[in-house]
């Protein structure tokens, strides 16, 4: 693989801390906690387990010979004929790219590391008439999409709280 894009660390750093932290909530509501405490930690920690690993995964590759999408321990691999067309939906500062390939569809977001980068290397292997003229207006001027990372940290100092009070306490 030429290069390789995976969530960015902003978010997956803090996430898996908070997953972490869940965990040990969780233990801690096992030991000495009510049936409703072990029931919504261990859903909550079970979520997010899942969203972490899912983030932790997921990962874009790009070589001569096509693109490389990894996510949940599936790997699909494409040749550049095989993908049909590229385009983008932008929601204030949330993008959404869709990659229509002759395999199905697939979307990712501008929460993925370099992901203008990524853009612009696919829209230099495809075709222009397979590259909606949105891609390119976005690779001039792309967006940051930093909302969901400072919730994440909110979401993990809440949650530090919540432990250390938990703890406290005891």
């Amino acid at each position: 693989m030429n290069a390789v894009y995976k969530i960015r660390k902003a978010f997956r750093y803090p996430f898996v801390t908070l997953t972490v932290l869940l965990f040990v909530l969780f233990l801690t509501g096992l030991a000495r906690g009510e049936c409703w405490e072990k029931i919504l930690t261990g859903a909550l920690f079970a979520a997010a387990l899942v969203v972490a690993v899912e983030s932790s995964e997921r990962e874009f590759g790009i070589s001569e010979n096509g693109l490389r999408i990894r996510k949940f321990f599936r790997t699909r691999h494409f040749t550049w004929a095989e993908i049909t067309h590229l385009g983008t939906v932008i929601l204030r500062s949330k993008a959404y790219f869709l990659l229509t390939t002759t395999k199905g569809f697939y979307l990712f977001s501008n929460l993925l590391q370099d992901h203008t980068r990524l853009l612009g290397q696919l829209a230099e292997k495809l075709e222009d008439e397979r590259v909606e003229t949105e891609i390119k207006n976005y690779i001039e001027a792309p967006k940051e999409r930093t909302s969901l990372i400072v919730l994440t940290w909110v979401a993990l100092v809440l949650l530090v709280a919540v432990v250390l009070t938990r703890w406290l306490a005891a």
